[in-house]
């Protein structure tokens, strides 16, 4: 599994194109083997040209603007929004909008996006979501909606989470999805196991798992996360790629785990 802010939008990436962008991202899935990717802050000319290139993958895509400035960089198509791509053959493409944050200056639309799907032969959901970062109070209604839609969606299937929540591993936003420490959500994290990140109070307890992890944006902290429904998956484990020259703001965040 792999997640990544691409920052299409924002950052300038000097000296990219939509295929060299692509290409590039395309050798960092490969090189991990990923049954599912998650975009967020992607660019409708990035996703088309990743899309082009990853063939054995069905696309999901999810445009939560119809413009930014920012995406002219790749194309005349400025739509921006989520992707999701998954190896199999085809995905049925789940949607939902968050609430909106009345606080985001900017009045960003937020969204679910899943692609519903075959991998290694069982039907999983893998979704990729994006928490505004403006309220605390509208983050915690976005999250708590992001909870409820993937229940009904998922039923008793295995469930891929992953995106930029904007918030850091022991916060309350996140005990919606964390099930241990604190947390009442349905899902392990690929960097629980991550002892060299684990925090203080956890190593003192001498817990197993841990909410802490690789910090993945260029403030220092962790914001983007690939959780796991913990009745489907064991043994997660977690690596945020080194940050790429020239692109995006956050690390690519790889992940994996075994079928319980």
């Amino acid at each position: 599994m792999i997640t990544y802010n691409a920052c299409g939008a924002k950052c300038p990436y000097p000296g990219f194109t939509a295929s060299s962008w692509s290409s590039k991202v395309k050798k960092a899935i490969d090189y991990w083997s990923a049954d599912s990717i998650m975009l967020t802050e992607v660019c409708y000319g990035q996703y088309k040209s990743l899309r082009n290139r990853l063939r054995g993958y069905a696309p999901a895509w999810y445009a939560t603007s119809s413009g930014p400035k920012g995406c002219g960089k790749w194309g005349k198509d400025r739509r921006f929004g989520m992707a999701v791509f998954v190896k199999t053959g085809s995905v049925q493409r789940l949607t939902k909008s968050l609430p909106l944050d009345q606080n985001d200056p900017n009045r960003n639309a937020r969204g679910l996006l899943c692609a519903k799907g075959s991998i290694e032969g069982r039907t999983t959901l893998s979704c990729v979501t994006h928490l505004t970062h403006y309220s605390g109070s509208y983050q915690l209604q976005q999250a708590e909606t992001v909870r409820r839609q993937l229940n009904s969606w998922a039923g008793g299937i295995p469930i891929i989470l992953a995106g930029d929540f904007n918030a850091t591993p022991t916060s309350s936003t996140l005990d919606k999805f964390y099930g241990f420490q604190g947390g009442h959500g349905r899902f392990g994290e690929v960097d629980e196991r991550d002892t060299d990140r684990f925090t203080t109070s956890c190593r003192r307890a001498r817990v197993r798992f841990c909410r802490s992890g690789e910090p993945t944006h260029t403030n220092g902290k962790k914001l983007d996360y690939i959780f796991v429904s913990a009745a489907h998956f064991k043994n997660a484990m977690g690596d945020a790629a080194a940050r790429s020259a020239n692109m995006s703001d956050h690390n690519l965040l790889r992940g994996a785990a075994a079928w319980e």
